[in-house]
């Protein structure tokens, strides 16, 4: 028997497995996912860090480090966003895009859109969750999509082992 035969076979399965576990959600998980993304848009209008510290994927609170430092830097921002004026008005979450490999996790973005008022002027921010879960898992922890349009590199190191090829959906702030 040829030897190159079974590493052929390998390297096309390796070439097969990051869609593997990529693929599209089920109406009823799309549907808890938005619902889930709505909730944490709503503790973010009330303050409500813990809710937000809760539900952020722990490779951020690696990044920022640890979960104390996380912590204290979630509550602060909350914190001089609240003094600086900004109001959520009304918040808008889309359907979720397909599911990407990421390793033993899965991942999809979740569009949005706000309307916020900073002191007096009205905005509209149009912008992504990213939601992260392990693959076969229910429960989604989320990464804020707001700062990765402009540094799409900081996506690859909160998740190393996500597919190649992905795409960010657009973000957008504009004045009204």
């Amino acid at each position: 028997m040829d030897r190159r035969l079974p590493l052929t076979i390998l390297m096309l399965l390796s070439l097969l497995l990051p869609s593997a576990f990529a693929g599209e959600l089920s109406p009823s998980d799309a549907k808890a996912l938005r619902e889930d993304v709505r909730a944490m848009m709503a503790a973010y209008a009330r303050g409500d860090a813990d809710f937000l510290i809760e539900r952020t994927h722990p490779s951020l609170k690696r990044l920022a480090g640890g979960d104390d430092a996380f912590q204290a830097i979630t509550r602060d921002a909350l914190k001089k966003q609240h003094n600086a004026g900004v109001v959520v008005i009304s918040e808008d979450v889309g359907v979720p895009t397909r599911t990407y490999a990421a390793g033993e996790e899965e991942v999809c973005f979740v569009p949005r859109q706000s309307l916020i008022r900073v002191r007096e002027t009205p905005m509209r921010s149009t912008t992504f969750m990213v939601a992260v879960r392990r693959v076969g898992g229910s429960g989604w922890t989320y990464l804020d999509g707001t700062g990765l349009q402009g540094n799409p590199h900081l996506l690859r190191q909160l998740l190393p082992a996500l597919e190649d090829g992905v795409t960010l959906p657009k973000r957008e702030i504009e004045a009204l």
